[in-house]
């Protein structure tokens, strides 16, 4: 897979045409431009790929410069000035000619003189018109534009033929600019990046850029730094806020043996830590990667306008070749005013307003989530969620805290101080949640042989040259033995030695803080589901006080899967929220999976759609209402752009309209739909 810069491209509906002959290319899989970010990623091999790409891009628009990613970027010092105020400045002057032309001539010299001004002002516009009648391109806007200034032109409207084209000019250079700005301002908000890093090198603190920081070297964070790479404090105690990631500047207490997030700022003290994954590697460096590549998933509402926009051109065109001609032949029309008529039909054939506007809107919704620490990974995910109907989640470490305490030990024949032991002797390399809490209560007893996880049941290992076996109520079942002790609403672990029920060991675990008021919200317009691996009292008691549609405990993950297709089965689309490996699958099959980026597997976070960095259930809600109000602003958009266009037609026909209102209708309804998209960056969830 290539990825090339696509330096200079500024117009959407150019950036489809690009992509369609680049997918012909016989050696290309598949290729996919991402106008937002200006690139194009191709699938396929061949050493003339560039340079193929390259005669493609300048066939379609002249000034495009492929580059190869990372390996010829353009330095600041090559960077032109503004093109905004140089094209003001043209325009400025060739405006200063027309009206000087016009007051000083007349007759045939005036006549020569603007049209010499009328190929000057059109230059570009028409050499590009003919590259696109040597490639093919005849639905071309440059084509088009350059046809209707010369009918203008040819039927003595020679300022209204002038004014259109310098119009035009400005209104793409506007476009072009306010487009650049607002695709700045998204990613400003996706750039997380820590050039430097102070390293601790024999006994100096030494700056160092962040790529150069390794496994195992020790950093100094002081007051207002910004942490370069996941790592774990040595030595230190202060607060730390993890606003880069979450979106929220609460400060967070950390101490000796915290683990912290490449991105954590260090509010006050000072801490040394140590290195555990390179920068490149992080958690974070590896959700940003999966968000970057986000503009090349494209959502179904946009494949749907790029195909309308390829018929909506010839249609229109065709439309005014039947307005120039049919009236004046067979209604005894003048031909001069029916020309003039098909001459805004021509200018509002360009569908760059309908291009533009879904892609836009997308990009910034996604920008906007990323503040919230709310990572997504595809405007399918966006607009798929403002369609759900029905959402499912896991309990433990989605719902709950994940944070077990030992409420209860029941014991047969042996003490607890056993029990536990045994316990923790088996979940020692264990990372499950449970794990944690018995090695927090109990010492393990030496080593254990002959480790194996069975997924969804339990340990299974030797300690001491005994079977063991540490698990669930199925892994006990498995084993041929059932429990004598009384069922309890709590998660529960049972220990078992050479087939012998030693005993039982109960857990608490308690609700997040903001999942019910969360849940709350979400309910008034999905159905709730739980899917959870704990027994299914504990999981109908959390059920029951979540106030939750339908619960399934006990399920292996397979089962889980089973339970999602009943769901996906009964709704329209299921949105699943998950954190643990056993949810990978889950998350996968979902219309929208959700992971917790914090706390959560990497293959959870792999699998999921959208990974939430704060692991904050409360930030749903926001998460569904950005969805619909994204999909809304996108609708809104393409309505306005057909709407203000149709009016154009409407107006042009009964010789209300000129060509002044046709360019507006189409450069100036994509300044506006560009200024509505952006909304979205200051978008606000209703309480």
């Amino acid at each position: 897979m290539r990825t090339y810069e696509l330096e200079n491209l500024g117009c959407p509906s150019c950036a489809n045409k690009i992509e369609q002959r680049i997918q012909k290319l016989p050696y290309v899989e598949n290729a996919t431009v991402d106008f937002m970010n200006k690139r194009v990623v191709v699938e396929g091999e061949s050493p003339t790929m560039r340079a193929d790409i390259q005669k493609i891009a300048s066939d379609v628009e002249r000034d495009i410069v492929v580059r190869e990613t990372g390996k010829e970027a353009r330095g600041d010092g090559e960077r032109e000035e503004s093109p905004l105020k140089k094209e003001v400045l043209t325009i400025a002057v060739l405006i200063a000619a027309a009206f000087i032309a016009g007051r000083l001539l007349d007759g045939p010299a005036e006549t020569i003189v603007t049209g010499v001004i009328l190929v000057i002002a059109g230059y570009d516009i028409f050499a590009n018109a003919i590259r696109g009648i040597r490639v093919g391109m005849v639905f071309d806007e440059n084509l088009l534009m350059a046809i209707a200034s010369i009918a203008a032109f040819y039927i003595g409207e020679h300022y209204e033929a002038l004014g259109v084209l310098l119009f035009y000019r400005l209104g793409e250079a506007l476009q072009d600019y306010a487009l650049d700005r607002a695709t700045n301002s998204v990613q400003d908000l996706l750039k997380r990046d820590v050039e430097t890093a102070h390293l601790l090198k024999d006994g100096k603190v030494v700056e160092v850029e962040a790529k150069d920081v390794s496994v195992g070297d020790r950093l100094v964070l002081r007051a207002g730094d910004t942490l370069t790479a996941d790592a774990k404090v040595v030595e230190g105690v202060g607060h730390i806020s993890n606003q880069h990631m979450t979106g929220e500047s609460t400060p967070i207490a950390a101490d000796v043996g915290d683990e912290l997030l490449a991105g954590a700022i260090a509010l006050d003290g000072a801490f040394e830590v140590v290195v555990t994954k390179r920068a490149e590697d992080s958690a974070m460096a590896k959700i940003e990667k999966l968000v970057d590549d986000a503009r090349l998933n494209k959502s179904a509402t946009e494949t749907w306008i790029n195909r309308f926009a390829s018929i909506y051109t010839p249609i229109v065109v065709v439309a005014a070749l039947i307005v120039a001609i049919v009236p004046p032949l067979f209604f005894g029309g003048v031909w001069d005013a029916w020309i003039y008529k098909a001459c805004a039909f021509l200018i509002i054939s360009c569908p760059c307003a309908l291009v533009l506007s879904v892609p836009l809107t997308m990009f910034a919704s996604i920008g906007r989530a990323s503040r919230e620490g709310i990572f997504v990974k595809g405007a399918t995910a966006i607009e798929t969620l403002s369609e759900s109907d029905a959402i499912a989640f896991d309990k433990t470490g989605t719902l709950t805290d994940g944070k077990f305490s030992v409420a209860r030990v029941d014991t047969q024949g042996v003490d607890e101080e056993t029990v536990l032991t045994v316990a923790a002797t088996a979940e020692q390399y264990s990372n499950h949640p449970i794990a944690q809490s018995l090695l927090a209560e109990a010492e393990p007893a030496g080593g254990a042989k002959n480790y194996r996880e069975i997924s969804g049941k339990g340990i299974v290992c030797e300690i001491d040259g005994k079977e063991t076996a540490v698990g669930n109520e199925a892994l006990l079942e498995s084993l041929g033995l059932k429990s004598p002790f009384e069922s309890v609403a709590m998660t529960s672990v049972f220990v078992v030695q050479e087939k012998v029920l030693l005993g039982r060991i109960s857990f608490t675990d308690s609700i997040k803080d903001g999942v019910a008021d969360a849940l709350k919200k979400l309910h008034r317009n999905l159905k709730m589901y739980i899917f959870s691996g704990d027994k299914k009292e504990l999981v109908e008691r959390v059920g029951n006080e979540l106030e939750v549609d339908e619960t399934f405990g006990g399920l292996l993950p397979d089962e889980k899967v089973g339970a999602l297709n009943r769901a996906l089965s009964d709704n329209k689309n299921v949105v699943y929220v998950g954190d643990g490996i056993n949810d990978a699958p889950v998350l996968a099959k979902s219309d929208v999976g959700i992971a917790m980026g914090t706390g959560g597997a990497d293959m959870a976070i792999e699998s999921a759609d959208i990974v939430m960095l704060g692991d904050d259930i409360a930030k749903l809600p926001f998460l569904f209402d950005l969805s619909k109000r994204t999909r809304h602003i996108s609708f809104l958009n393409i309505t306005l752009a057909l709407v203000v266009k149709l009016l154009v037609v409407i107006l042009s026909l009964l010789g209300i309209g000129n060509l002044w209102l046709a360019v507006f209708a189409d450069v100036g309804v994509s300044l506006i739909c560009v200024a509505i998209a952006m909304t979205i960056l200051g978008y606000k969830s209703s309480k």
